[in-house]
């Protein structure tokens, strides 16, 4: 237990960290100091360094970790299927994102110089959802066929901060884009998608 508990101290330790650096003030302040362009890559180096114990931590006390439930065949096909949707989701996310970026190699490199801002994206994965790489991210959290105690403990505080971090981002955004972003949330769910699955079932009614 005192394994877990240090696990969980880390975990909201690196949420800390990842959210503090990624607010506006902070950034801010920190481009009185580092170029915005080279900013991006140093919080992604940053995040990526941050959350290696975590996974060192996660993995080394799965094998003591009591076992809550194991799903066998054929329910064990639904746990692939999420792992699926899952990848899918947060692949079709990063490349409508387009991934150098979002990593801030490309800032850093000089490649995204004097380019025009992307703008919001509402097409493919995002027209599923507002945080596709959120709810993928979930998905395969959640769709771990043996479930430990310590995998049902990264997959709670994990989830808790992509549904508060979502909160979060959509405020900045909505700043960002206004009344652009308000009709976005009108027209796509946050995270489980509702909206989506009744258009698609609409346009079966009516076809």
């Amino acid at each position: 237990m005192q394994q877990l508990a240090f696990l969980a101290a880390y975990i909201v330790f690196f949420v800390f960290i990842h959210s503090l650096t990624a607010a506006r003030f902070f950034k801010e302040k920190a481009y009185q100091f580092i170029e915005p362009c080279t900013y991006r890559f140093l919080y992604t180096v940053v995040s990526g360094v941050t959350v290696l114990p975590i996974l060192y931590l996660w993995l080394l006390g799965r094998s003591d970790s009591p076992l809550l439930y194991r799903i066998g065949f054929p329910l064990v096909l639904i746990s692939f299927a999420m792992i699926a949707v899952g990848l899918i989701l947060i692949l079709k996310s990063l490349i409508l994102i387009d991934p150098l970026s979002y990593l801030g190699v490309k800032q850093v490199l000089g490649m995204g110089v004097g380019q025009k801002n992307a703008g919001l994206s509402t097409k493919g994965a995002y027209g599923v959802c507002r945080h596709p790489l959120y709810l993928g991210g979930m998905l395969l959290l959640w769709s771990n066929p043996e479930m430990r105690l310590v995998d049902l403990l990264v997959a709670i505080l994990f989830s808790l901060y992509f549904i508060l971090g979502g909160v979060f981002e959509e405020r900045k955004l909505e700043e960002e884009f206004g009344d652009e972003y308000r009709r976005y949330k009108q027209n796509v769910s946050m995270m489980i998608p509702v909206k989506w699955f009744g258009q698609k079932l609409k346009g079966i009614i009516r076809s």
